[in-house]
């Protein structure tokens, strides 16, 4: 019987780890055992009495809050999971419905195949930004993601999520895992070392979650400085396709649909956040020049 581990990291997730946690337990698994597994990095909130008094069965795992990495605390979730198929969520990405498993599953049947990652469909409150940006990201048809679509796809042929994916354990013996000590793409790296090797991963629309975020220009800065630092980082992926050139792709796509539903008070606005997040983005590619403090200053994520 072969065994699916969900592995979560969580700080701070308040209620919505509760819903995340109902909706994994009711999934449909037809000869598939579960398990969960928790690292949880020194939460201030009521996350582990919460875990304690109602999921018994969850395995929870504390960790300071200074020593989470986002690829190292995977890795070290990896490390403890028992399951033939391991499954990394984020704590605020909810099962749209029981079969997420089942569906994400499925096409790592094929031996050639060693991740697959779901759709992400905007929560109820998502802005008309964020919809665009969830709906271009995660489009409705599902796609095997191989080296030879490299010149169709450009850099979104390594594109993979950890707010929902899931891999074969043979990926973290084959590859040695996450790479750690990066800020931001440890999942995407992965996916580039899979598909570059000849194996292929699925995005699999049918399997989905609802997850989105309504940031603020200051929020989307930070990230894409975050993102900059992660790409300055990891050159090699840029070696094969621009993720500039993408970007503008989107955007000019954002701009149309926008303009076609006559949304114009939204197109004022998403020139001001794509400007925030462009010079995020190129700050952050050239955070080598800047003091350690100003780094810290301008990320999302660094401590």
């Amino acid at each position: 019987m072969k065994k699916i581990s969900v592995l979560i990291p969580t700080y701070n997730p308040g209620s919505e780890i509760k819903k995340l946690l109902d909706r994994l337990l009711s999934q449909v698994l037809k000869g598939i055992e579960l398990e969960i597994i928790i690292v949880d990095s020194s939460s201030t909130d009521n996350t582990p009495n919460l875990i304690a008094d109602n999921y018994p069965s969850v395995n929870f795992i504390s960790i300071r809050n200074d020593d989470f990495d986002h690829g190292g605390t995977r890795n070290l979730l990896a490390s403890v999971a028992q399951g033939d198929y391991l499954l990394f969520m984020t704590q605020d990405a909810i099962p749209v419905d029981d079969y997420l498993l089942k569906n994400l599953s499925f096409p790592l049947k094929d031996e050639m195949c060693l991740i697959s990652f779901a759709r992400q469909i905007p929560k109820e409150d998502a802005s008309p930004l964020e919809q665009f940006a969830r709906s271009y990201n995660y489009p409705p048809q599902s796609i095997e993601k191989k080296k030879e679509l490299l010149p169709k796809l450009g850099i979104k042929t390594f594109f993979n999520s950890n707010v929902c994916s899931m891999y074969k354990r043979e990926v973290f013996e084959k590859f040695d895992g996450f790479p750690e000590k990066i800020i931001l793409n440890e999942d995407m790296i992965l996916s580039s070392n899979v598909i570059l090797q000849g194996y292929s991963v699925m995005y699999a629309s049918d399997a989905k979650v609802f997850h989105s975020h309504n940031y603020k220009l200051k929020q989307q800065f930070k990230r894409y400085f975050d993102i900059g630092m992660a790409f300055h980082d990891t050159e090699f992926l840029l070696k094969y396709a621009s993720n500039e050139k993408e970007g503008f792709k989107m955007i000019k796509s954002q701009f149309g649909s926008l303009w076609k539903d006559k949304k114009i008070g939204y197109i004022i606005i998403a020139v001001f956040e794509n400007l925030a997040k462009f010079s995020g983005y190129y700050m952050g590619k050239k955070h080598y020049l800047f003091p350690q403090k100003l780094k810290r200053a301008l990320s999302a994520y660094m401590k």
